[in-house]
């Protein structure tokens, strides 16, 4: 690698480097002699001496009634370097301390099959936070069991965890309605220009989606703050459009 180049990587600018290698090879010199090694212009270079003296890379004696310039020996760029650091060691608490958190990355879990999407039931009530749902209740129903579901039902209610509900209107989902008093929940039914035949679940700092495609059912869990914040967003929209029964 060139070695102004690697003078410029230890934060110096290029006519930095430029004028301390001439410096540097003519050894004491004027002003205007760096100026003519370096090829620049000397009002440019009286300049940058002083910049380099104020570093520590230059010093200056009289000769002659002549200012005479001199470049310090290459190790004090490395000093310069180790002196950084320890100043940037020095300060970098305060630093970290300043950091903004970006948060956690997202986790993402995926059950595949019937079995271990009655998994993500646990889940959410392991979880212990109230719930937020938009359920094909027949769909769910048929594919994971109606024992299931009912386990589900009356273990949530044990621990009190309230649940909205959002669900297309069906003969089954009037019947659920109608035990809504008793048993925690707040049935809604969607709008019928909203078809729904999966499952979605929004609880704590998590978003379950699962598809109760008989042939190929499939859930996903994500915990993440901004992915479960945008799913409660669309859930409470649904929610005040949905169809309050009578």
């Amino acid at each position: 690698m060139h070695t102004r180049t690697v003078i410029e990587q230890l934060g110096y600018s290029p006519h930095e480097a430029a004028v301390y290698l001439a410096a540097l090879e003519l050894g004491g010199s004027t002003a205007t002699e760096i100026a003519e090694k370096a090829k620049m212009p000397r009002t440019t270079v009286n300049l940058i001496i002083r910049q380099l003296h104020k570093k520590g890379l230059m010093n200056a004696y009289l000769k002659r009634r002549r200012k005479i310039w001199t470049a310090e020996n290459p190790e004090r760029l490395l000093a310069a370097l180790k002196e950084r650091e320890t100043a940037l060691k020095v300060i970098l608490p305060e630093l970290q301390s300043l950091r903004r958190e970006t948060g956690v990355r997202p986790t993402v879990r995926i059950y595949n099959g019937i079995e271990e999407i009655r998994q993500i039931l646990g889940d959410i009530l392991d979880t212990k936070h109230h719930i937020s749902a938009i359920v094909s209740w027949d769909s769910w129903v048929e594919a994971l069991g109606r024992s299931h579901v009912e386990n589900f039902e009356e273990t949530r209610h044990r621990h009190f965890l309230r649940v909205r509900l959002l669900t297309p209107r069906t003969k089954l989902s009037v019947a659920l309605k109608q035990k809504d008093g008793s048993e925690l929940r707040d049935t809604q039914f969607l709008p019928a220009s909203v078809a729904i035949g999966n499952a979605n679940f929004i609880y704590g700092n998590k978003a379950a989606i699962m598809s109760l495609n008989a042939r190929r059912p499939v859930g996903i869990v994500i915990e993440d703050e901004d992915i479960h914040a945008a799913m409660e967003a669309f859930f409470e929209s649904l929610w005040r459009e949905s169809e309050r029964p009578q």
